[in-house]
């Protein structure tokens, strides 16, 4: 399943999606990955999630991002979260039709794991969410 974290610029949507992850290790049994464009929060990350830095890899677009989450999923069946930090600043795309798009090509990934992604709440203005958890700050 797909949950959006929505909130204005500043409103603690990565921090929440910190706390989230971090939580998670408490309950989960499977692994955990937290995908962010810097590493800038890497030192606020458990150790036991795993971090990677889209950046680094060369992910800037959805397409690459696509490959890049089933790449990660197909490549160890334990994982079963997956957090991702501004997506939109990972992908290098910010239009109306672009969120529609990165949705509809993650669904089937997310059929299999819980994924957390935050996003600006104008962002998504207008566009049809269903099937997909909202969480507003």
């Amino acid at each position: 399943m797909i949950n959006l974290i929505l909130g204005a610029n500043g409103s603690g949507k990565t921090q929440k999606l910190i706390e989230m992850a971090n939580n998670e290790l408490k309950t989960t049994d499977g692994l955990i990955v937290y995908i962010d464009r810097s590493d800038n929060h890497r030192r606020e990350i458990d150790v036991q999630i795993r971090f990677l830095n889209a950046k680094e890899v060369g992910i800037d677009n959805r397409d690459k991002f696509f490959g890049f989450i089933s790449g990660v999923l197909n490549g160890n069946y334990d994982i079963n979260r997956v957090y991702v930090d501004n997506v939109y600043r990972i992908v290098g795309a910010k239009c109306s039709g672009c969120v529609e798009a990165l949705l509809n090509i993650i669904k089937p990934v997310a059929n299999e794991v819980e994924i957390y992604m935050t996003m600006n709440a104008e962002d998504v203005e207008g566009i049809c969410l269903d099937g997909i958890n909202v969480i507003n700050l």
